[in-house]
């Protein structure tokens, strides 16, 4: 349960840092890697099935993803729920997982935030970052050594800050995992309608 907690605390930091002084932000900057304008491309088809055997979900939040076919998708508790935490698709009794979270943003970012203020409010929560296109989804991915967690950022339509957090089942095996955490985020992908679906 500690874990759990430690990686909603880390999908949260970039809430916090939405109110960090704008001198914080500037001296962080230069941590940003790549540009919105310029960013890495990932296409759900370079999914690596040598990696693990995949299952796609459908997040309910505009797009799909493909964690190992034996994660479930865990029963969240109400202090959970309270916390924005949507899914946590993750190795059956605990282990490795990935955490997904949506917040609304705050009033007062409403319509301004975009995705390169993401990308430095992310640097600025000591985590290296660089800005990506997900199969057409603008997105931030970001890593933290010391938290020995990574993941993906990006913005909703609607006003959301949706987060997915994703750590190994101890420090110890992180960097073990590397190449799992990779293929989720490379599976990320629109969600489309029931014809196009990723879904497999």
């Amino acid at each position: 349960m500690k874990k759990r907690i430690a990686m909603i605390t880390a999908a949260m930091m970039v809430i916090a840092a939405l109110s960090a002084p704008a001198a914080w932000a500037d001296e962080t900057e230069a941590a940003v890697g790549s540009t919105p304008d310029n960013p890495i491309p990932f296409d759900f088809h370079d999914v690596d099935d040598t990696v693990f055997e995949g299952q796609w979900w459908d997040t309910g939040l505009g797009f799909d993803i493909c964690v190992p076919a034996d994660w479930v998708d865990a029963d969240l508790t109400e202090e959970m729920a309270e916390a924005g935490v949507v899914h946590i698709y993750g190795e059956d009794g605990g282990g490795a997982n990935c955490t997904i979270v949506s917040t609304e943003l705050p009033a007062e970012a409403a319509g301004t935030y975009d995705i390169e203020t993401l990308g430095t409010d992310l640097a600025a929560s000591a985590t290296t970052v660089a800005f990506a296109d997900l199969s057409g989804i603008p997105a931030v991915i970001f890593e933290n050594d010391e938290s020995c967690v990574n993941g993906f950022s990006m913005l909703s339509d609607d006003g959301y800050l949706i987060q997915g957090v994703i750590s190994a089942p101890s420090d110890e095996e992180y960097e073990e995992y590397g190449p799992v955490f990779a293929n989720i985020i490379t599976s990320i992908s629109p969600t489309l309608n029931e014809e196009e679906s990723t879904e497999e």
